[in-house]
């Protein structure tokens, strides 16, 4: 391995009550000449305080300790917070496991492989397809990449990967993500896809000791975590559009049957390019979504999407979005019951349902987008 590129790689280690490997750990890594090797003692207790203190701490191994027991999200933050404030010469970081997972040899690729490409989050991942990988493991994989995929548009492999590795750059937005347990690293995953950063793998060798027995991980609870990470944002956007809909179907059913009451002269059909459309239900639609676009994308700025811009920019956006959908959900409603002969009324639940899939995509992806936090740029 190049010397200088191992100076310049920095590798985190969380533990949680680690077994007698991980101090020949810490030194093969010492040994193969990484810069900067720190463990961090997640509150494991006194009673491994042995482990712990046979590490001989010089300028390149360092503990950091505390108690009580945080969790995997705090030590990993914890352990990149030292590599922020204390190793200035380290601009990769790769975070690795306690347990045995994670060899030398694939520590070395990733460094490695960083080198070569520095952009976004590399993952070490694993192959699921032998007979040494335990059944709970693949299977909790696979689910997970396929519901990734479909909130989130990214296809990852191996979800739940502990050797990861990036540039310092991200750094500050590594450390800013939210998470205390096993869903910290699912929220590094949604971060890098918000912030449109590649999510690479690099296939590793799959280490599973004695069926993975080692682990920490807390099949319920800590799948719970995670999953409900997954979902978090998708279920607030149902939330928040829930309440919105309410708000725009109301008064467009108000407004509508005022106009087909007291205003004959709004039965008028008109065309616009393909679609035909009846003027009230076109000023009604277009009514009720100006109120209730207002309280939609008030809720989407603070509760869905947690926007840390300003509203110049993703105003515009939102209004650009907002517009679409308004006319597509007055043109399509409007031909559903020309064409179909469905109630007015009726035809704009469908309607809306779909065009709900299509808004929550571009608020996520144009709208309200994350945005990368420099070094010395306040969380």
């Amino acid at each position: 391995m190049d010397l200088r590129l191992a100076k310049e790689t920095a590798i985190v280690i969380p533990a949680y009550k680690p077994d007698d490997r991980l101090p020949p750990y810490v030194k093969a890594l010492k040994d193969a000449g990484f810069g900067k090797v720190i463990v961090v003692d997640d509150g494991s207790g006194e009673g491994f305080a042995p482990i712990f203190n046979s590490m001989e701490q010089d300028e390149t191994v360092h503990v950091i300790s505390y108690m009580p027991n945080g969790g995997k999200g705090v030590a990993l933050r914890a352990g990149m917070t030292y590599v922020k404030d204390c190793c200035p010469e380290q601009r990769f970081i790769v975070t690795a496991d306690s347990d045995g997972q994670h060899t030398v040899k694939d520590v070395i690729r990733m460094a490695e492989a960083l080198d070569e490409n520095h952009e976004g989050m590399l993952l070490g991942s694993r192959d699921f397809s032998g007979s040494n990988v335990p059944p709970k493991s693949r299977m909790g994989n696979r689910i997970t990449s396929v519901i990734f995929k479909l909130l989130y548009g990214r296809w990852v492999g191996d979800t739940q990967t502990g050797l990861r590795g990036f540039d310092r750059a991200i750094l500050p937005s590594m450390l800013a993500v939210k998470g205390d347990r096993y869903e910290y690293e699912m929220n590094e995953l949604i971060e890098c896809a918000g912030l449109k950063l590649p999510i690479r793998p690099l296939t590793i060798e799959t280490v599973y000791e004695n069926n993975n027995e080692g682990t920490h991980f807390r099949v319920l609870q800590d799948s719970a975590r995670i999953y409900g990470v997954i979902f978090a944002g998708f279920f607030r956007f149902i939330s928040t559009s829930l309440i919105s809909f309410l708000v725009d179907y109301l008064l467009y059913l108000l407004l509508n049957n005022l106009f087909k009451a007291y205003v004959p002269a709004l039965e008028h059909q008109f065309r616009f390019l393909f679609i035909s459309v009846i003027s009230r239900i076109a000023l009604a639609t277009i009514a009720a979504r100006i109120v209730s676009g207002t309280v939609n994308y008030f809720l989407n700025f603070k509760v869905v999407f947690r926007y840390k811009g300003s509203n110049r920019k993703s105003f515009p956006r939102y209004l650009g979005v907002f517009f679409l959908i308004m006319l597509l959900s007055a043109g399509l409603t409007s031909s559903m019951h020309l064409w179909l002969g469905w109630s007015d009324n009726t035809a704009k639940i469908p309607v809306d349902i779909a065009l709900f899939f299509l808004s929550y995509y571009l608020q996520r992806k144009w709208v309200f987008p994350k945005k990368l936090i420099e070094e010395n740029q306040p969380k």
